[in-house]
């Protein structure tokens, strides 16, 4: 049995939601927090989340529930950007970041580019999946900067990879085995960087998340969250709860 739930919500800060979300295509969960202004970040996510999940859907379901089907939605959503950039000079500056969940059985694939996040909450334990592409995690990766203070750094906002951007886009891909229990978090940096891991794991654990209702009240304690350390960006998520 598999339980879902998605939020988006503007922050204190920005004018207008740029982030994303769907679940409109069975068993396919998508994310996109945008970038180029005003304009161009609702484009971009929004065009990200419409054409990948479409592309997902024409494929035959054995293709589709791979890395490799995952890739190539996330490819088709990089065309779609590019393809409106072509065509309105205003919204050249625009790209997004993109996290794609697909689920067969007890089996998870996952599609990454850019800084939003996917989660692993298993055993009481909360593991980041995904791998930011960030200037920042570029410079922990290297011993130069701690986890701690790159939540603090001047550009932790720099992504060095954006769908949208590069015709030949890199995409991070891999999957997992789901186990009774298992809940996957996916979530712009509007949450992870508002609310520490550590304080998300203790929201997780101290909820139930049996039915639907549960998941609701798990997202309007994580939204609390944000709001109190001051929701300086748009806060979107995905929470998808796998029981056996």
């Amino acid at each position: 049995m598999i339980l879902t739930y998605g939020d988006s919500k503007r922050g204190l800060v920005r004018k207008a939601n740029e982030d994303a979300i769907s679940m409109k295509v069975d068993h396919l969960f998508l994310l996109a927090d945008g970038m180029g202004g005003y304009d161009g970040g609702q484009v971009a996510s929004s065009l990200a989340v419409e054409s990948g999940g479409r592309y997902f859907s024409s494929l035959p379901p054995e293709k589709a529930f791979s890395e490799e089907g995952l890739k190539e939605a996330f490819c088709a959503a990089n065309r779609a950007i590019l393809a409106e950039k072509r065509d309105s000079p205003a919204l050249q500056s625009m790209g997004t970041t993109m996290v794609g969940a697909a689920i067969s059985g007890d089996h998870l694939y996952w599609a990454h580019v850019g800084d939003s996040r996917l989660y692993r909450y298993d055993g009481g334990e909360l593991t980041q999946v995904t791998t930011d592409h960030s200037f920042v995690m570029e410079l922990v990766s290297e011993g130069k900067l701690t986890k701690e203070e790159m939540r603090r750094h001047p550009r932790k906002n720099e992504i060095t990879r954006a769908v949208g951007i590069d015709e030949n886009m890199k995409v991070d891909t891999g999957s997992m085995t789901l186990s009774d229990g298992t809940l996957i978090l996916i979530c712009s940096d509007g949450v992870s960087g508002m609310v520490e891991d550590d304080e998300l794991c203790r929201l997780i654990s101290e909820n139930p998340r049996k039915t639907g209702e549960d998941l609701k009240a798990l997202d309007r304690s994580i939204m609390e969250k944000v709001y109190e350390a001051g929701a300086r960006d748009n806060a979107s998520l995905l929470l998808i709860q796998f029981w056996n």
